[in-house]
This record gives structure tokens, C-alpha cells and sequence, in this order.
């Protein structure tokens, strides 16, 4: 199962001046420098958006596959999905945002992060397990108008031992898989103590036959 995201709208504003000194009277202002990169500016397009705009976007889990439809101050709109933000060391504030064009018609290559629900129903879990979620994301091409905000398992079935592969996702229709279909996602795993408390207990039973068996070699001699 995918959700899909709505669209959010942010307006892009042109820029001559680079630099050191020009980004920080942008960043003054409580704008974020940005660089528009993509098939029709393949040597980037400098501008800036507002930092109260694009801050819920750039700072949510699911930044790289929220499309965002640019409104150029040109008068023209472009389809983007941020590929890279800059932070300040310390405060963590925008320093600077990279957004990469999207075509209409054109896939594009993301990653889309997996989200793991109904834990707390799993057998397996109830029993004691622990479930071991070995790959967050899955890289796909798709359509931009079907890019959703993330991938769902339901967990809720899933006994100990129990294992979800890449190929057992609800993938978006139309679109190609990039991350091998046999990569494992999840198991449910016994936990390392009780395994650990087995494996003693059967060396324990082990050793005693071993003493036994000396024992009755022993008075037969």
C-alpha cells in the first residue's frame, strides 16, 4: 500500500548575485538560497525561496519524494523534488536547498522510505520477537504525478521467523524497481538472550550426559 502526497506550491525567485556575501543578505531576509538544477537548467538556475515555505518540506522524512510545483518569478512553473539541503552546524537553520526539475512524462529515479505498521498485532512479536528492519528505502523510476510519500507493510500477520522481502512490497503500478527484488526488509527475530539461554541450557544437558556416561565407563572398570 502507497500513499500519495498533494503537491505543494513554493515560489522561486531569480537571483544574479552569488556568493558568500549575497547568500547571507538572502538568509536575512528569511529566505534560503536554492539552486534549480534539471533537463532544462543542466548548469543550474540560482534563486531563493522562503524559509517558512519549504522548512515543513525540507525538514520531514519524506523531502526527496514530496514534489513541489516552483513558481518561477519569470511567470513560468517547474516541477521539483529537493535532492540536497545544507544546514548550519549548530543551529540547524536552511543554508541552502538544491531542487531538481521533474518533466511531465518523465519518470524519475527516487528513493521512497518504507513504513512498518501493526507491530503490535504481530504474533511474532506478542511471543516475544523482535522485528529487525534491515531497509528503510527502495529506489524506483515513476512518474512524478505518482511518486507517494511512502511505502506500507502491515506487520500484523507475521509470526517469529517470519521474513519481508523487496519483491513482497505493494509497489506504485507503472513504475521499475531499482533495489534488488530479493533484498530482506524485515524478519522477526528471537532475541539474542533467549537464544543465548538455549543454546546454555543444551550445553548444560550435553555436559551431564558426558559426567553420566564417564560415571558408568568408570564402575564398569
Amino acid at each position: 500500500m502507497a500513499a500519495k502526497k498533494q503537491q505543494h506550491k513554493i515560489e522561486f525567485t531569480l537571483r544574479e548575485k552569488t556568493g558568500t556575501g549575497a547568500c547571507r543578505k538572502i538568509r536575512s531576509k528569511d529566505m534560503v538560497p536554492a539552486v534549480l538544477y534539471g533537463p532544462e537548467h543542466k548548469l543550474g538556475l540560482a534563486g531563493m525561496v522562503s524559509a517558512r515555505a519549504v522548512a515543513p518540506i525540507a525538514n520531514s522524512g519524506a523531502r526527496e519524494t514530496t514534489v513541489i510545483e516552483l513558481a518561477m518569478s519569470d511567470g513560468k512553473e517547474c516541477m521539483a523534488l529537493i535532492r540536497d539541503v545544507q544546514r548550519h552546524p549548530i543551529s540547524q537553520s536552511l543554508r541552502h536547498i538544491d531542487f531538481y526539475q521533474v518533466l511531465k512524462g518523465h519518470k524519475v529515479k527516487v528513493e521512497i522510505p518504507i513504513k512498518v505498521f501493526n507491530k503490535e498485532c504481530a504474533p511474532g512479536i506478542k511471543e516475544g520477537g523482535l522485528l529487525n528492519q534491515t531497509t528503510r528505502y527502495v529506489t524506483v523510476e515513476i512518474q512524478p504525478r505518482d511518486i507517494p510519500e511512502d511505502i506500507v507493510v502491515d506487520v500484523a500477520e507475521l509470526k517469529l521467523g517470519d521474513e519481508i522481502f523487496v519483491k513482497d512490497l505493494a509497489l506504485p503500478e507503472d513504475c521499475v524497481l531499482h533495489t534488488p527484488a530479493d533484498t530482506l526488509v524485515l524478519h522477526i527475530i528471537q532475541p539474542r538472550a533467549a537464544v543465548e539461554t538455549e543454546e546454555e541450557g543444551t550445553e548444560g544437558e550435553n555436559t551431564e550426559v558426558e559426567v553420566v556416561a564417564k560415571g558408568k565407563a568408570k564402575e564398569e572398570e
